[in-house]
């Protein structure tokens, strides 16, 4: 993990030239063709990766099986999204049902929201596109973004990936997998005389690392550096006719005798599996498995989802009003990063569900973190450094500020997250649901998982009765997890959290924020306020508490105007249990075999141990999301997207090192280095 901190995103530097294209002051060079951009992308990449032919035949084989799959695309160079909007227009031609579009772009130096808007102006033809990308656009920090994008009649979805820095890292970020997963690259980057890096050694070895077999590229440069680049990764490539005035391009593919099988290597690496027509059974219909459901039924999946209760969202998740914020820190690592791109899916997750589902009550009305709440924090630690974080993520107000913010006087300044706001959690899992690929079945309690022998699993009763069976099973029931043997070892820590509802007064009314101090606060709903919550290990009894009602108000009081909220205004509250993790991270993955891993580990020696290059063992077609704690909504729903990635066999929304910060054998792991060759102690 870095030590330092990476460099801040720096969008790219624009001149407008007179045809209104944009033109890179960086690296002297165009964004598109001044005979035609259009035309160039439907020249140089679209036809020379035959994508349109590939689509249809994908798609009948695809009708022919009754199975769904996705066509995946990598660029490098996203510019203006120009080559995205195209290769869009020409999926609508196509318009598959069987096959799903996922396209992969790197971009170090991305425009900015309104320059992008203004470049893509030009192009009447790709406005409807151009909208619903823009709408949803990131320009903001570094990073993978997993953007899903729809006309708005929801009709022709597909993925975008944006990974945001230096090509070659970036690419080189994503997990190690036994087969690639890109059937077409388009090489955009600026030339390689201004831009030598986009055409590096180690950036084309990605390239192949990555490919499927016979994986197709094309791109307009010829140089020599390129041909011999891409024939050195074992590509091969043949000049073509140029677009326009340009003589030549090159085009290739990876033969498929040069693509070998890999075996993902390091202890929390991730497994692999072919995208087919797959039924899977979600434990948990709280957001942990809605939000799962969700991911995995947008992909083709057959989802069950087995509730224990009479209703969904029965437990931490039936809350009325649950508050999603970035979790801020100063330490520059894996976890950090996880947060931070969680948070942001999560936003365009919540605004794309409140489009067609306005029920959830979405209201994105930001967050305010009052720093007169956390003094005795900060004598521990320092303060967060905000400039870590674009503007449109986190920035500091003085206090005239925060009560403008707020819409009423506040004791001090405070930090704001301007993308936070509060969600239904109730409707939201209802939302999620709300998909014919879900079956959703009630008062079903899981009480065993039973995998048979041709691989398939069963999900049992108490009575051994079976309750339904699939491919692959998520467990996504919180603390409950540990009923079952399979994941009984993984460490979760139940908590007691109680929140209040409390009657709005004539003056917190005009709350307009979230506002956090020792306690939370969200603004009036109905007529009542959520404020929260209580944190406590006991768990055996769940009666709501004076005791805590009267924690929760003293933990926000002091910072509103006097009389805003008073005790006598607590109207009814809610006491729910959560888990939690003893790093305050979620437990998301693949079940590890952990008897096998022990003893797999037992077995090595100690420098083997330090850079091992087996992988975990793990327990075929069983996956966890756990551990979210009072970060569930900002957590479950990146956590979901990646879950259903790894079942469907596609590119993960993660980096490696942000999947091992959430690995369910992380703690093991941790375990066996700390005691060595000591065996475990009994009791």
């Amino acid at each position: 993990m870095p030590s330092t901190p990476p460099p801040p995103l720096e969008n790219a530097d624009i001149l407008w030239q007179d045809s209104g294209a944009p033109y890179s002051s960086r690296f002297g060079d165009i964004y598109f063709s001044r005979e035609g951009g259009l035309d160039e992308t439907e020249y140089v990449f679209l036809a020379a990766n035959r994508l349109q032919e590939r689509w249809r035949e994908a798609e009948t084989a695809l009708q022919a099986s009754g199975g769904t799959g996705v066509f995946t695309i990598g660029e490098l160079g996203f510019g203006t999204g120009l080559n995205f909007l195209c290769t869009w227009r020409a999926w609508q031609a196509v318009s598959p049902k069987h096959l799903r579009l996922h396209v992969i772009s790197c971009e170090r130096f991305p425009l900015q929201q309104d320059v992008m808007s203004q470049a893509l102006a030009q192009w009447p033809a790709l406005q409807p596109l151009s909208q619903a990308l823009l709408k949803a656009y990131p320009d903001h920090s570094a990073g993978y973004h997993r953007l899903h994008l729809a006309m708005p009649d929801g009709s022709y979805p597909v993925t975008l990936d944006l990974y945001y820095g230096d090509a070659a890292e970036t690419l080189a970020a994503q997990p190690e997998r036994r087969a690639g997963k890109v059937d077409a690259w388009f090489l955009d980057g600026f030339a390689p005389r201004v831009n030598p890096e986009m055409w590096s050694p180690a950036l084309i070895a990605q390239l192949a690392r990555l490919s499927r077999p016979g994986s197709t590229l094309s791109t307009y440069s010829v140089a020599g550096l390129v041909q011999r680049g891409l024939r050195d990764a074992g590509f091969a490539v043949e000049k073509h006719p140029g677009f326009g005035s340009k003589r030549e391009m090159l085009i290739g593919n990876l033969p498929r005798t040069e693509q070998t099988t890999a075996t993902p290597s390091g202890w929390l690496s991730v497994s692999d599996s072919e995208p087919t027509a797959r039924k899977v059974i979600v434990i948990g219909g709280g957001m942990a498995g809605c939000l799962s459901a969700r991911a995995l039924a947008r992909k083709g999946c057959r989802v069950t989802l087995l509730e224990r209760s009479d209703a969904l969202a029965s437990g931490a998740s039936g809350n009325r009003q649950a508050v999603l914020q970035c979790r801020l820190s100063n330490a520059v690592n894996a976890t950090r990063q996880f947060n931070l791109q969680a948070y942001l899916y999560a936003v365009r997750e919540l605004q794309a569900l409140a489009e067609t589902h306005p029920g959830i009550a979405w209201h994105p009305c930001g967050v305010l973190n009052l720093e007169t709440a956390f003094s005795a924090r900060r004598e521990r630690c320092d303060p967060v450094d905000l400039s870590r974080y674009n503007t449109r993520v986190a920035r500091g107000l003085e206090q005239a500020e925060a009560c403008t913010e707020a819409g009423l006087a506040l004791d001090g300044a405070a930090t704001h997250l301007p993308l936070g706001g509060w969600v239904n959690p109730r409707n939201l899992c209802l939302a999620c649901v709300d998909d014919p690929h879900i079956l959703v079945r009630t008062n079903a309690e899981v009480d065993a998982l039973q995998r048979l022998d041709g691989g398939r699993w069963q999900a049992l009763n108490a009575r051994g009765e079976i309750l339904a069976e699939a491919d692959s099973i998520v467990v996504a029931n919180s603390y409950l997890a540990d009923r079952f043997a399979q994941t009984a070892p993984i460490p979760i820590v139940p908590i007691r959290g109680q929140v209040s509802y409390v009657e709005a007064s004539a003056d917190s009314e005009s709350l307009k924020t979230i506002v956090c101090g020792q306690s939370y606060i969200a603004p009036a709903w109905e007529g009542l306020h959520s404020v929260g919550a209580s944190y406590s290990r006991d768990i055996a009894d769940t009666a709501l508490s004076m005791q805590e009602h009267t924690q929760n108000l003293a933990g926000i009081t002091p910072h509103l105007p006097a009389g805003s909220l008073e005790e006598s205004s607590i109207v009814d509250g809610r006491v729910s249990v959560r888990a939690t993790t003893r790093d305050r991270m979620p437990i998301v993955g693949e079940v590890p075999d952990f008897s096998a891993f022990e003893q797999l580990y037992t077995r090595l020696n100690q420098s083997t141990r330090k850079n091992p290059d087996t992988p975990l063992p793990v327990v075929e077609g069983l996956y966890v999301s756990i551990g979210h704690g009072s970060h569930g909504l900002g957590n479950a729903p990146l956590a979901a997207e990646y879950l259903a990635s790894l079942i469907c066999g596609e590119a993960l929304p993660l980096q490696q090192e942000l999947v091992e910060v959430i690995h369910p054998a992380r703690f093991l792991l941790r375990e066996l280095r700390r005691r060595g060759h000591a065996p475990r102690k009994t009791v």
